[in-house]
């Protein structure tokens, strides 16, 4: 993926730690043990990092009613937030489009790439597909709500069906910040999914991720 050049980057300590719900006796407690992290950053840019601020939560969702799609995006939403150990992510799933701040769609095709935008995320699996994408504007702010497509990519409805579940899991993973691709072929993450739960890593990623000062604004609202 090619990332933009931008003029201006809010220069927000890399390492800076956001306690959120955490006193600092209980930070340990937010974290997984014996895990490893994957990276969250925009490929390319190392800087640029993304998640939902507690000023905008609930994170607002719009899942298409098309099959099983919002059951999907409920289950995903639930591995998420409860992933956060905290309380730092919370999000609920809305009945309008326009007022959503993530939106996931069945299409039969992947649409082609807006004009002006980027993709976070791509995937592929012999059974579906996913992509997630968002447009990212001056002062490295999202201009728009990000939008999630998983379309099928067979006609064995049975394993479409399995590979919707865990594709979806996947890419609200990618819209709720997680940039970047596992390395690992166990974890949700992986570039190829075969899993919908998260492992351990999956977990411990996150949590990091919702304690990193981030430099890359939501959209407005």
């Amino acid at each position: 993926m090619t990332v933009p050049r931008r003029t201006t980057l809010l220069l927000l300590p890399p390492l800076a730690v956001v306690l959120a719900a955490c006193g600092d006796d209980q930070l340990s407690r937010c974290f997984e043990s014996n895990a490893s992290r994957y990276p969250f950053s925009l490929p390319g840019d190392t800087a640029a990092v993304f998640n939902w601020p507690a000023a905008r939560q609930p994170v607002r969702v719009y899942a298409e009613p098309r099959l099983a799609l919002p059951a999907n995006v409920d289950t995903a939403l639930g591995l998420w937030v409860n992933a956060l150990r905290c309380g730092e992510l919370s999000a609920q799933r809305v009945a309008d489009s326009g007022q959503a701040d993530i939106i996931v769609r069945n299409p039969d095709n992947l649409p082609p790439l807006a004009e002006g935008s980027i993709t976070l995320a791509a995937d592929s699996l012999n059974a579906c597909r996913g992509r997630t994408d968002g447009e990212l504007g001056p002062g490295d702010t999202l201009t728009g709500p990000l939008r999630s497509y998983i379309v099928p990519n067979t006609t064995d409805s049975t394993a479409m069906a399995a590979c919707f579940r865990f594709v979806t899991a996947h890419e609200i993973g990618h819209a709720l910040g997680l940039l970047q691709h596992s390395p690992w072929p166990d974890d949700l993450m992986y570039t190829q999914p075969r899993r919908r739960l998260l492992t351990l890593n999956d977990r411990y990623t996150v949590q990091t991720l919702y304690h990193r000062a981030a430099t890359i604004a939501p959209p407005p609202r």
